[in-house]
């Protein structure tokens, strides 16, 4: 089961600049359309193949989605823990709760 991490803490990891990866698992124009701030775009599909080319197994790594309904993140997560990276985090709010709280984004 993966850990789950909230809005107010990743916007504390951004803000402080810590080293992880932000990963928004949504389709690309949805990411187009908005994203976290230093967010990177990998679809829930292509996370595998993709984490293998970019993320070191100890990295943190930050996934979310739409928003707590949104299967994506959940998914994602699920399979970069089964690939054995230890350090990973869905953001279960997602846009939805980041938009909520006011906090920047970037298109």
């Amino acid at each position: 089961m993966p850990k789950t991490i909230d809005r107010e803490t990743v916007k504390e990891m951004i803000d402080r600049g810590d080293d992880f990866h932000l990963v928004e698992t949504l389709m690309s124009k949805e990411y187009e359309k908005w994203h976290l701030p230093g967010a990177i775009n990998i679809h829930f599909n292509k996370i595998g193949k993709e984490a293998r080319e970019r993320f070191d197994p100890e990295d943190t790594i930050v996934v979310y989605c739409h928003d707590e309904q949104c299967r994506a993140s959940p998914i994602a997560a699920e399979k970069l823990e089964k690939m054995g990276y230890t350090e990973v985090y869905d953001f279960e709010g997602g846009k939805a709760a980041w938009e909520e709280a006011g906090y920047p984004t970037e298109s």
